[in-house]
């Protein structure tokens, strides 16, 4: 949401929990500042508890040599969290789902199938193909 919607929201908020205090007998102004310290406490909890789950997240992933700040997701690394079960497997899958852009069913369905040779092969050889295109590009061999 944009920041206009966002701060209308918590406007009409603040004047619902301002009503009802107004309703129940405080007086206007003590209403009010009922309102906007009730809206004021949701909103704050809720953003220390969304950066609570993301710091969460970000630990997770680092035992595995995961790197989601910087974006850099290691597809055996990822495989490695989903196996070792717990929570870490539900955050590999949270992980896998947004990486990929599809469902969480969909994630568990790619990350649970069985590695063959021939499907390793062919990730080896989309891994090489990406850092040769990078040699052609600037002209220097990538160690």
């Amino acid at each position: 949401m944009d920041k206009k919607r966002t701060f209308f929201i918590w406007l009409m908020m603040a004047a619902f929990v301002t009503m009802l205090a107004y309703l129940f007998g405080a007086t206007w102004w003590l209403a009010i500042i009922i309102g906007v310290l009730v809206v004021a406490a949701i909103v704050g909890g809720a953003t220390g508890f969304m950066y609570w789950k993301q710091k969460k997240l970000l630990e997770s992933a680092a035992k595995f040599n995961i790197d989601l700040k910087n974006g850099k997701i290691n597809p055996a690394d990822l495989r490695r969290m989903y196996f070792s079960g717990g929570k870490a497997r539900t955050d590999a899958l949270f992980i896998a789902s947004r990486a990929m852009n599809c469902s969480v069913q969909e994630a568990e369905r790619q990350l649970s199938a069985k590695m063959t040779k021939q499907s390793a092969q062919q990730e080896m050889a989309k891994i090489q193909g990406k850092q040769n295109s990078k040699q052609k590009r600037w002209g220097t061999k990538l160690r």
